[in-house]
């Protein structure tokens, strides 16, 4: 991140409980459990790559 850096469109925000976030990415609970409840989303141009959380965070 550099301070005079252009604004930049995001491909995926994800929008989560705090609670919800870390189950979810450490693998403790479905991320469609997450999603029917209420409790994450994701928006964007490309919302699709929200599905590849899990995957991305290293758990413990």
């Amino acid at each position: 991140m550099t301070r005079d850096a252009p604004p930049r469109a995001y491909d995926c925000r994800i929008v989560a409980d705090p609670v919800t976030f870390l189950l979810v990415s450490f693998r403790r609970t479905p991320v469609w459990k997450a999603v029917a409840s209420g409790r994450m989303r994701a928006g964007g141009r490309r919302p699709w790559l929200a599905a590849r959380l899990g995957r991305l965070v290293a758990g413990p």
